[in-house]
């Protein structure tokens, strides 16, 4: 809820703090979508985008992937399939001008994904935005990255100590449901707040 939070917040106008200039709202949102990702950390927040887009001119969504083609939600049953798929509207390598980046979580333990290419992007892409955001274990690419490195963020409590492993540079907070470290966000999960 966090996320969701901060979605509403940043889009729901121009911000005017005291004498300070206003400030902008990011216009241009992406959602990375990898196979395995969980559907509610990237679909909450886009329905969310979504209604904000409907009145915010010039409001853009994407959903970047490795392919344009489709890509599965987490399958919870694997001998079912996955029951949700999204259609990117570009590539990694169509490298979309975005203000703000939202990482979904993946299953947590024991995932088999090769991420190189998802990490490779989320490194050069960072650089590059206003914002960038992880739900759930979504933090676990942003720590493989190095976005995290001597941040503090935290991550899904159920795959704790697998995510930890994999950011030894980062400040991990254990008792948070989001943390915001400069214009990083991360979150417990996308129910968190």
């Amino acid at each position: 809820m966090k996320i969701l939070s901060l979605v509403i917040l940043i889009c729901s106008a121009t911000v005017v703090l005291g004498t300070r200039p206003a400030r902008t709202i990011p216009l241009k949102w992406g959602i990375l979508a990898f196979p395995g990702f969980v559907g509610l950390d990237a679909y909450g927040p886009l329905e969310i985008l979504n209604i904000a887009a409907f009145g915010t001119p010039n409001m853009t969504l994407s959903i970047v992937a490795e392919t344009m083609d489709f890509v599965p939600a987490h399958i919870t049953n694997p001998t079912s399939g996955a029951l949700t798929w999204v259609k990117p509207t570009y590539t990694i390598d169509q490298d979309p001008p975005l203000d703000v980046l939202l990482i979904p979580g993946d299953p947590g333990i024991g995932v088999t994904y090769d991420y190189t290419k998802i990490i490779a992007y989320v490194k050069r892409t960072y650089p590059k935005l206003k914002y960038i955001m992880s739900t759930c274990t979504g933090a676990r690419i942003l720590a493989r990255a190095g976005v995290l490195d001597k941040k503090r963020a935290t991550t899904n409590k159920w795959a704790w100590t697998e995510i930890v492993a994999s950011g030894p540079k980062v400040k991990w907070v254990p008792c948070a449901r989001w943390v915001v470290d400069g214009n990083i966000w991360t979150s417990s999960g996308v129910t968190a707040g």
